[in-house]
């Protein structure tokens, strides 16, 4: 019969496990509040999201991205948006500036008939002398609030001394007691709200198998570059692309952009379906770990295979050994589950082992 690992308080409402935690300090907590508290936001909250129209038979998609300063920048995808209906491909940028009396006007950095209206009645896009309005869309992963088999162990998850515990979330920081080898892992996780950040400045974490092979988290939420300056290949040519105030950097190298829920260091597979911060969201990750002969010889690498939000960003990957920021020492047969922290900016709950015979 599959062991099966259920972790602490993360379905508190339904299974009210009790565990020690670690009770935050007055600074963390109010910290942590700017984060993850909606009403401490404010409009620029709001307006950040999703949102889908028609432009005459053709699905348009459109990712709005809070940039700070009450700015936002978005990407104007053809089909729809990832996973729904777009190729992956053909998409445009627009950047905007300051939100002004609840209107944010768009301006295209790479066609000038192009632009665009966003206010609390949706996102109105203008281009070839047509207006397009598209609405807002909330969606949730298909695999969100996915309970555990019957019949599911419950063990704690600890921190290096006590998990850390956000308004009944744990906190990026905590390990698991217990050491796996081959397993399921569903996880559910919140990024906290850092518009003037870019990845991997925003919710840099991650979930380290073994406690040495990562599969990255952070909020790359609309962004089609990271802070190494890969770019997607299929950008379009910015027209002002020496310019240092536009909110999309000249590419700086030929690699595809590390989005959430890769392997890090290891390409990423598109499309990028990270969806905004403050929206629960789920990695659903499959892992088999490596093998030793007798005497100690590696026979075989890790694998790893990951879904973000239901849509496969890893498949069947082989790691050729422990990637940046894991637990120092050796590989091993097995390992505990290592939540990685930088700073803590990253909220989990419902997370469940399958272990594999």
């Amino acid at each position: 019969m599959k062991k099966l690992f259920f972790s602490l308080a993360l379905l508190l409402i339904v299974l009210a496990v009790n565990i020690s935690a670690q009770v935050l300090d007055k600074d963390t907590e109010a910290a942590t509040k700017k984060l993850f508290h909606p009403d401490l936001i404010g409009v620029e909250l709001k307006l950040q999201g999703e949102y889908v129209g028609k432009d005459g038979e053709k699905q348009v998609g459109v990712q709005v991205v809070a940039r700070g300063g009450k700015s936002f920048h978005a990407l104007v995808l053809e089909g729809g948006l990832p996973g729904a209906g777009w190729d992956d491909r053909k998409y445009s940028l627009l950047e905007s500036g300051p939100l002004a009396d609840g209107r944010v006007e768009f301006r295209s950095p790479n066609d000038e008939g192009t632009s665009a209206v966003l206010d609390d009645s949706g996102l109105t896009l203008k281009r070839n002398n047509q207006k397009i309005l598209l609405k807002r869309v909330e969606r949730k992963s298909e695999t969100l609030g996915q309970l555990p088999p019957a019949g599911a162990i419950r063990k704690d998850i600890e921190g290096m001394t006590e998990p850390m515990m956000f308004e009944g979330s744990m906190m990026a920081g905590a390990v698991t007691k217990q050491k796996f080898r081959d397993y399921t892992l569903h996880v559910e996780f919140m990024t906290g709200w850092e518009p003037q950040n870019i990845p991997w400045r925003r919710a840099d974490a991650g979930i380290y198998m073994l406690s040495r092979y990562e599969v990255a988290i952070g909020d790359s939420f609309g962004f089609d570059y990271d802070l190494s300056g890969a770019t997607s290949p299929f950008r379009p040519k910015v027209a002002d692309d020496k310019s240092k105030t536009s909110k999309f950097p000249i590419p700086k190298n030929n690699n595809a952009p590390r989005v959430c829920g890769s392997v890090f260091t290891y390409p990423s597979k598109v499309p990028n379906a990270c969806l905004p911060p403050l929206v629960w969201q789920t990695l659903d990750i499959e892992f088999k770990a490596p093998r030793f002969d007798d005497k100690g010889k590696k026979t075989s690498k890790a694998v790893v295979s990951v879904k973000l939000n239901g849509h496969q960003t890893v498949d069947k990957l082989e790691v050729n050994g422990p990637t940046p920021h894991g637990f120092k020492g050796p590989e091993t047969a097995d390992g505990p589950i290592w939540f990685e922290a930088f700073g803590r900016r990253v909220l989990y709950r419902n997370i469940w082992v399958v272990e594999r015979p």
